[in-house]
């Protein structure tokens, strides 16, 4: 009798076994958590998966190596709301190319849909915003073919980032008042709340501030209910924005430190980097010219660790702040206080921030 060529030693296929049932046990875990993650719950879903995360990623990689693709695409479409959630965008974004470039079915799957919109949503925070449009429309044609409404609502809103990241707030505006029409007309509140953010994000850019601040605060009410504590202190945050663009220094520091407080004990790593950029903004209003640069050193390093740039509205901010500071602040000086600033712990710049 010939022998079999090519056959796996006992002990390999052992292995192989063992890393197979370790990989669809992580992917079970994620999945578990997928409504969690897709819902108000998503900071408190992020925070159980954290521990596990080089287990997951790892399970991740077995279903790549081994072609595993509609179990590949299941997981990294779960984990790249975890992935921005906690920083993890850079990594994240690596695997997420990985399994796109996988062979697909010949019929696009739901979850091929909601995979394109979270390697949509990675690449946007990483300012690749020609990639993450064209990611977007390809999980808008899925989600509209399977007429999955919260899916064409994420997508609507991805599309609707891009658009206020190219200062097109018409647009902004066309694509959010739709998907807040779908997400109404399928009952959805927690759906309904992305595109009003968005709304309020272009009015804001605008220049209506007092209509911005009306649609944040409208947008707060609902994370509230909902019990959305991520988005609760995204909108206290901008709250906080739109009061110190309207002059009233002590509710935009209350607002700020209201956020903060939230941010922080979420440890959410997608807003943490904002809370030293705004009271930057703060400290520079006040003339600490000092502290201010430190603060937006303490920034510029958060967002570097979390592999995030900032959303298009906090660019502009940064942009403005950075500018008239250079304007202020001796070259040498500046560098040296960005530079203090930058070595900064996570726990140390929250604590700077809180001491405004």
């Amino acid at each position: 009798m010939g022998t079999v060529k090519n056959a796996l030693p006992y002990r390999d296929c052992q292995r192989m076994i063992l890393d197979q049932a370790k990989a669809q046990h992580y992917l079970n875990f994620a999945v578990k958590l997928k409504q969690e993650l897709e819902g108000p719950k998503l900071e408190q879903a992020s925070q159980r998966l954290e521990p596990e995360d080089r287990q997951l990623r790892e399970a991740l990689e077995w279903f790549i190596d081994n072609r595993e693709t509609e179990k590949a695409q299941m997981l990294a479409s779960i984990l790249s709301r975890f992935w921005i959630a906690k920083g993890h965008v850079a990594e994240g974004r690596k695997l997420m190319v990985r399994v796109l470039a996988l062979p697909r079915a010949k019929s696009p799957s739901t979850t091929l849909g909601e995979l394109l919109y979270g390697a949509g949503m990675l690449a946007f925070r990483q300012d690749d915003n020609k990639e993450a449009e064209k990611l977007f429309r390809e999980s808008l044609a899925i989600s509209r073919e399977k007429n999955e409404g919260p899916s064409i609502v994420r997508a609507l809103g991805g599309l609707a980032r891009i658009a206020l990241r190219d200062n097109n707030y018409a647009e902004v505006k066309a694509r959010s008042e739709e998907a807040r029409k779908i997400a109404r007309d399928i009952g959805d509140e927690y759906a309904e709340s992305r595109p009003l953010h968005m709304l309020a994000a272009a009015t804001k850019m605008e220049g209506d501030l007092k209509h911005a601040r009306e649609l944040y605060e409208e947008s707060l009410a609902l994370a509230h209910k909902l019990g959305d504590e991520g988005l609760e202190s995204t909108e206290l945050d901008n709250l906080g924005s739109v009061a110190l663009h309207m002059g009233d220094l002590h509710t935009a520091k209350d607002r700020y430190r209201q956020a903060g407080e939230l941010m922080y004990k979420m440890k959410s790593m997608y807003m943490l980097p904002y809370l030293p950029l705004h009271f930057s903004m703060v400290a520079l209003k006040e003339r600490q010219f000092e502290r201010a640069v430190r603060l937006l050193g303490a920034s510029e390093a958060l967002f570097e660790s979390s592999g995030m740039t900032p959303d298009p509205d906090e660019s502009v901010e940064r942009d403005r702040t950075v500018s008239q500071l250079r304007k202020t602040v001796d070259e040498a000086e500046f560098n040296r206080l960005w530079a203090e600033g930058r070595k900064l712990s996570l726990d140390q710049a929250v604590q700077f921030s809180f001491q405004a």
